[in-house]
């Protein structure tokens, strides 16, 4: 996405986020020249507006910031620039254009290490829910997968940032963790964060409840998005992976996903489950990626604990 319309637009947290990382990865692929003095002035002056000094900004996110730092004292500065602003940028010349560049170019290292270490613990979450998911998969006969994803409406998310987001989710988990209600008969959950270009601020959830006691994965993941609904006072969307038209496109596709109801005694369920496994800690997704966190130790995956004292059979 490419800035160039402030007075006829109010842009979300999430797209000025990814617009300063598409800026930043312009300028290693091409350099940094006059053509770009303009986006490089109203990615300021937006960036300002959802800059948070207590948030921990990631990557290229944070390689942005370091060359707002360098800028921000030509803006404070009376002599040199008279109105409180950055129109001072569009008067850059050939050699400041260098500078910046050549210290954007000094952090690609960090930038790249930041992406290396997201992959890996990506790989790391994969094989802790993996095993997890075999321990529960071979402690009961049969389990009720269930698949939704909440997120927010389209009208809504300009107004979501990073916080919000997080105390809406944080209330969901507590409802996870006490298995409330329609959480009752959990046997077992996972989640992942995610931010999309489109889709914004965003969570995966797998449950797995008790096979032996619920059967429909469509209704229990309704209730779930119905509830998400109601904590975001209805900013909340939600999408049912249940849904008949879904499944029958995944058919249509030739994929077959370990959705609904599965036992340790049918051949090919646990392969069926692996593959929703994979597709919440897949590696390869470093571009849903989070740009930002509300506080340095958020959690962007969870789940739940095998070993605990309400689970049945389980040696103490």
């Amino acid at each position: 996405m490419k800035i160039t319309t402030l007075n006829t637009k109010t842009y979300s947290e999430n797209e000025i986020l990814f617009a300063v990382e598409n800026f930043v990865i312009n300028i290693y692929l091409a350099g940094f020249n006059h053509s770009q003095k303009q986006e490089f002035k109203e990615l300021l002056e937006l960036f300002d507006t959802i800059y948070d000094i207590d948030y921990c900004y990631g990557d290229y996110i944070s390689a942005f910031i370091l060359l707002k730092l360098y800028i921000d004292p030509i803006r404070f500065d009376p002599v040199v620039n008279q109105i409180d602003g950055y129109d001072f940028v569009l008067e850059f010349n050939d050699e400041q254009l260098a500078f910046y560049e050549k210290m954007l170019k000094m952090l690609k290292g960090e930038i790249e290490r930041d992406l290396h270490q997201f992959r890996l613990q990506e790989q790391d979450n994969t094989d802790s829910l993996l095993e997890y998911a075999e321990q529960l998969f071979n402690h009961y006969t049969k389990l009720l997968i269930v698949r939704v994803d909440l997120g927010y409406l389209n009208d809504s998310k300009e107004q979501i940032t990073i916080e919000q987001f997080y105390r809406h989710f944080e209330i969901m988990r507590n409802r996870l963790s006490n298995q409330d209600t329609f959480f009752s008969n959990l046997h077992g959950y996972s989640w992942a964060i995610e931010q999309g270009k489109e889709r914004g601020y965003h969570v995966h959830l797998l449950l797995m409840y008790d096979g032996t006691k619920v059967q429909n994965g469509s209704y229990y993941a309704q209730r779930v998005g119905e509830k998400w609904q109601q904590i975001t006072q209805g900013h909340g969307s939600y999408f049912n992976l249940h849904s008949k038209e879904y499944i029958h496109e995944l058919r249509m596709a030739g994929c077959d996903i370990g959705i609904g109801m599965i036992s340790r005694n049918n051949e090919g369920d646990w392969e069926r489950l692996v593959t929703v496994i994979e597709y919440l800690t897949d590696p390869a997704k470093d571009v849903q990626r989070l740009r930002v966190k509300y506080v340095k130790n958020m959690q962007t995956f969870g789940k739940g604990q095998f070993e605990n004292s309400k689970r049945r059979g389980i040696r103490k």
